[in-house]
């Protein structure tokens, strides 16, 4: 026992405290006191310190990805076309456009057509499912007949740029979904009706348009650009056709039929 305090008087053998009940001890890896493990505790303590640190900065990254979200909106309603030709906004605020306006439009359609979707009777979650994978499929087929039409006219444009410049500009159909969900908490269905349906046009037909317009009119072409939006609305004819035909038989398709869509 002698020997022992020496080598520990030298450095030699440490001498353990326990954190919980302050009992000292040469050895061991369990307190002789309260018999609490001291590698447990280690860990207890690790793991409720790292989680801590870690939901602060995810908290923090997520704060500045929204503000800087509302910024490019607010920036695009200015200027719808000002992302098109810059690298400035990112792909991921273009991406979170086109599925805020999908979400929005969803939630819109059962607000606008209670009386239809009464007969249905389903719920919140399944018409904001439903709904949203009809417009997604939507989007590819505009991404489709974009890239198709790029690739043709060999341009270099990649798949991730294309989403870059279509989805920059949604803010103003984002902006009109907002106005037409809000008629409907006064009852103005016919009016929310008819601002949906405009917001609608501009996001699945009038902006892939000006898109691939302003990219084809953009670049030198081997092949007059004409015929480039000539076979941009050849696709997206038979792309939209094969998409409705395999929407007919599901549940999207029931619900947009009693929706008249």
């Amino acid at each position: 026992m002698q020997q022992a305090l020496s080598n520990n008087k030298k450095g030699v053998t440490p001498i353990k405290t326990c954190p919980v009940c302050n009992h000292t001890q040469l050895d061991g890896n369990f307190c002789g006191e309260c018999g609490n493990s001291f590698s447990a505790i280690r860990k207890r303590t690790t793991t409720v310190e790292v989680p801590v640190s870690s939901t602060n900065d995810s908290l923090e990254k997520l704060k500045s990805d929204a503000k800087n979200f509302m910024q490019f909106l607010f920036q695009q309603l200015k200027t719808p076309s000002a992302h098109f030709h810059t690298t400035n906004t990112s792909v991921q605020n273009s991406m979170l456009g086109i599925i805020l306006f999908i979400l929005l439009t969803s939630a819109t359609f059962y607000a606008a057509f209670p009386t239809s979707l009464n007969t249905l009777s389903p719920s919140f979650f399944q018409i904001l499912l439903y709904l949203s994978i009809f417009f997604l499929l939507v989007v590819v087929v505009n991404l489709i007949a974009i890239t198709s039409t790029v690739k043709l006219f060999s341009l270099t444009e990649s798949v991730s740029e294309l989403t870059r410049k279509l989805g920059g500009f949604y803010a103003i159909p984002i902006a009109l979904s907002v106005i037409s969900l809000v008629l409907t908490f006064v009852h103005s269905f016919t009016l929310s009706t008819i601002i949906l349906a405009i917001a609608i046009f501009i996001a699945f037909i009038l902006i892939p348009f000006i898109t691939i317009t302003k990219i084809l009119f953009k670049e030198s072409t081997p092949i007059d650009s004409f015929y480039g939006i000539l076979f941009y609305i050849a696709v997206t004819t038979v792309a939209s056709i094969l998409l409705t035909a395999f929407i007919a038989d599901t549940a999207i398709g029931e619900i947009l039929r009693f929706l008249q869509f």
